[in-house]
Parts: C-alpha cells; structure tokens; sequence
C-alpha cells in the first residue's frame, strides 16, 4: 500500500502528467514563438482559474495565479497517476 502511494504522489506518472501539463504552458510563456497546442489543456485551466478568482477577488494580481495553477496540475496529475495505477492494478 505504501508503494501504491508514493507512486501516486510522486511516481513516474505523475511527473509525466505533470510536465505535459506545465512545461508547454512554460515554453509559450517564456517565448510566444514556442506556442503549442499542448499546452491547451493548461490554458483551460488558467482560464478557468482567472474567471473563477477574478469573479470571487476582483483585485487579485494576475500573476498570483501560479502557485494556484501549479497546484491544480500537480492534483489533477495525481488523479490521472491514481486512475492508471487502479486500472494496471486490476490487470
């Protein structure tokens, strides 16, 4: 059980999910010539995040919204990672 929940937390999958969420979101930041349509599912996120926190704090930096965003990707990363381990589990 405990191998099952270091793997989910910070296993290989994980940080694969996690860096096709974050590094092409990173490249078209840093640089608009390296944008990507990887990077939408990422752009989705930020959006919803920047439409919810702009509704509930209007006053909110925008640039605020990174450790938020890099939250959210590691959570959603640990689903995707708990949601494989289950189903290889189970074959």
């Amino acid at each position: 059980m405990n191998d099952l929940l270091r793997d989910v937390l910070v296993g290989p999958a994980t940080v694969l999910v996690f860096c096709v969420l974050v590094v092409p979101f990173l490249l078209g930041v840093a640089d608009t010539r390296l944008l990507t349509p990887l990077a939408a599912p990422s752009y989705l996120i930020l959006l919803a995040m920047t439409v919810v926190g702009s509704y509930l704090v209007p006053q909110y930096l925008f640039w605020l919204y990174w450790p938020p965003f890099l939250l959210v990707c590691y959570a959603l990363s640990v689903l995707c990672s708990g949601l494989y381990y289950a189903v290889r589990r189970t074959r």
